[in-house]
């Protein structure tokens, strides 16, 4: 029965009931009456409350479904032919393709196709270090919160009874410490120009030219972002390389730390300063964590790498070959028995007293997190190159990263003059 149909019932019962009750002198029929009318109306209540409760969770229910199948007509229609046919032709100053639905970066650019979107991402896998070592999630909606216990690896509480049958067995209090992390979603948005001339007397795949340039300089801002990003937002007058997500090497004095001071404020003084074996060492078996040892790994930038490849000890270079070289994308060696891996970009301030950090050791997955939003799309902008005959093509991805559990992490930080 329906709960319309059921709330009728009990509207009748009710009218049924005040009449009972108006009577002065209820006889013993209108009594045993009332008393069956009591307890209907209680039973009806029940299953009023029920079909309701059923209602809800029927109606929850088909919304689900419906999103669902929407999301999966959505993935569905990037990944035809027909509407990778139509992207060509928006690329070339045609209409737009058909959206069906799709709202997640319509209102400010285009889907890319499944097949190109599918591309991008391999290259990124393959071409990037942090992004690969990190705790990554993509196609990430809405406002994310990297949520994380915050329990240090050696940290316990005494728990243990006194070895005495006859004893009070006192229990101790493990309370979780959580922390939160707010991730606020940052535009990466390399674009590329192309001649009115190209677009319109090209023979070739110049829509697969347009995607491969901006998947390149994606991969290679992102990798940037993540490795050497000084935070979101910290210099709205100054867009581009002031902002973007917290990297790898953003000093973070919380990390376990491995100090030295530089005799100057160059590039190269500060490698001068803090490459030396006795703060690798001290990085590697000192200050990283031991439970952290089987699942660390060393970052550097290609010119810390290369300061450290020249270390002695006893006139052999403490880098050995690494087995694993065939099968993984780490660099050639291993320092101290770890991995490193080796990435083109890197971050200096040349300020007096400014804080530089140079390499950094540990469990990349479980102290650093990277989030990067769905919905990969592409804007054409016709109108501000419009003198020269260009149109400008925007790619546009939206993620963020920073630090979560600090302590299994080690900076290696040189302090400027």
């Amino acid at each position: 029965m329906k709960v319309s149909e059921l709330h009728d019932k009990r509207k009748a019962l009710i009218a049924e009931r005040d009449t009972i009750l108006a009577a002065d002198n209820l006889t013993v029929e209108q009594e045993a009456r009332g008393h069956e009318v009591a307890n209907e109306l209680q039973r009806l209540d029940g299953e009023i409350r029920s079909a309701q409760l059923r209602e809800r969770f029927a109606s929850y229910s088909a919304m689900e479904r419906a999103v669902g199948e929407s999301q999966k007509r959505n993935t569905d229609w990037v990944a035809t032919t027909e509407y990778r046919d139509q992207f060509a032709s928006w690329l070339r100053g045609g209409h737009a393709p058909e959206q069906r639905e799709i709202t997640t970066g319509s209102s400010s650019g285009v889907i890319v196709p499944k097949v190109y979107e599918d591309g991008v991402l391999r290259y990124l896998d393959a071409n990037t270090v942090v992004r690969n070592l990190a705790d990554l999630k993509t196609g990430v909606k809405g406002y994310q919160t990297v949520r994380y216990n915050t329990l240090e690896s050696a940290g316990y509480t005494g728990s243990w009874a006194v070895r005495d049958q006859t004893s009070t067995t006192a229990a101790v209090s493990v309370d979780p410490a959580w922390n939160e992390v707010p991730f606020v979603p940052v535009a990466c948005l390399p674009y590329t120009q192309i001649s009115k001339q190209a677009i319109i007397q090209s023979d070739f795949d110049l829509e697969a030219e347009i995607i491969d340039t901006l998947q390149r300089q994606l991969a290679k801002n992102l990798e940037s972002g993540y490795v050497c990003g000084v935070g979101a937002n910290t210099s709205t007058s100054s867009p581009g390389t002031t902002n973007g997500p917290a990297g790898l090497f953003k000093n973070n004095a919380n990390t376990n730390r491995v100090t030295a001071t530089s005799a100057g404020t160059t590039r190269a003084q500060a490698i001068t300063a803090g490459i030396t074996t006795a703060n690798l060492l001290k990085m590697r078996y000192e200050m990283l964590p031991a439970s952290n040892w089987s699942n660390a790994a060393w970052v550097m930038p290609q010119d810390v790498y290369a300061a450290a490849s020249s270390l002695l000890a006893n006139n052999v270079p403490i880098f050995t070959p690494s087995v694993d070289r065939a099968i993984s994308t780490a660099a050639g060696f291993t320092l101290f028995g770890l991995p490193v891996y080796v990435t083109e970009y890197s971050n200096h301030s040349t300020t007096a007293a400014a804080v530089n950090v140079l390499a950094v050791l540990g469990n990349i997955r479980d102290c650093f997190s990277i989030r990067e939003w769905g919905g990969m799309s592409l804007m054409r902008d016709e109108i501000s190159q419009a003198a020269s005959a260009r149109v400008r093509f925007y790619g546009t991805m939206f993620a963020q990263s920073d630090y979560t559990r600090v302590k299994s992490a080690v900076q290696l930080a040189v302090t400027n003059a």
